[in-house]
């Protein structure tokens, strides 16, 4: 049968240029059917050269609600292994202006697995970019290096942007990760609660005063999104507000999160 062409996605963009495509075929299929080995292998190099990143379009929509530009300074806690801050790279990584020779804005891409940052150096490798830096420490103590003097003033912070991915169950995988079943519990989702709560706190801590923070999970139970949303509301009292990006992002389908659940 002959494929579609890659599908534009109309929210992946910036600047009003489309970074994202959806293509119609499978990954299972792309890498077995002989008859595509010629696509199969223009994407491995492209990949390689780092001018495409290939990813599940929902792992794209975190980076794009951050609302990340050029020049700014983003933070991604939880980054390996890497594909987000690749998106958020090319963005801030950008000009701001046609006169620049080198890029201001940069990403600092964290991680608390030793062995994951490693994995994520080799990630961002293939950018060949000078605006990463990757480090690794626990999300949850990420230090804090602004000037004590301009605590508690509109000047707070560290970033214009944080991405808080954070660790979680995975529940909402299942599709590509059928196994997660035999082990699922409501179990983990608690467990996993208080930790996700912390590195969001941080993350909030991290992000100047005006500035946006993200909180994503790869899990669609509400003790790890919603949950830990409202508890992150409640705590700092009013110095953070829930926005609704859906009115810039053309064509993502979405629902309001839940209020209550058993």
């Amino acid at each position: 049968r002959t494929l579609a062409p890659a599908k534009p996605i109309p929210f992946i963009s910036h600047n009003d240029i489309t970074l994202g495509f959806q293509l119609s075929v499978d990954r299972r299929t792309l890498r077995r059917n002989v008859s595509l080995e010629p696509l199969h292998s223009f994407l491995k190099i492209q990949t390689d050269c780092g001018h495409i990143t290939r990813q599940e379009t929902v792992s794209m929509i975190p980076p794009v609600v951050l609302n990340a530009k050029e020049g700014m300074s983003v933070l991604d806690m939880c980054a390996a292994p890497g594909s987000k801050t690749c998106q958020l790279l090319e963005v801030v990584g950008g000009f701001t202006s046609k006169t620049e020779f080198e890029p201001h804005g940069y990403v600092v891409a964290n991680d608390a697995d030793p062995k994951r940052a490693y994995m994520l150096v080799n990630q961002l490798k293939r950018m060949n970019s000078p605006s990463v830096y990757v480090t690794s420490c626990d999300g949850q103590y990420f230090p804090i290096l602004d000037d004590k003097s301009i605590r508690g003033t509109d000047k707070e912070g560290m970033f214009d942007r944080v991405l808080c991915d954070v660790p979680c169950s995975g529940d909402g995988t299942i599709r590509k990760n059928p196994g997660i079943w035999k082990n699922w519990n409501q179990l983990g989702s608690l467990a996993l609660h208080p930790l996700q709560l912390s590195i969001a706190l941080r993350g909030a801590r991290l992000t100047h005063v005006g500035g946006y923070m993200v909180y994503s999970t790869c899990s669609m139970n509400p003790m790890e999104n919603e949950s830990v949303v409202a508890e992150l509301l409640r705590i700092t009292d009013g110095s953070l507000v829930l926005e609704d990006p859906r009115e810039r992002m053309e064509g993502l389908v979405a629902r309001p999160g839940w209020s209550t659940w058993r």
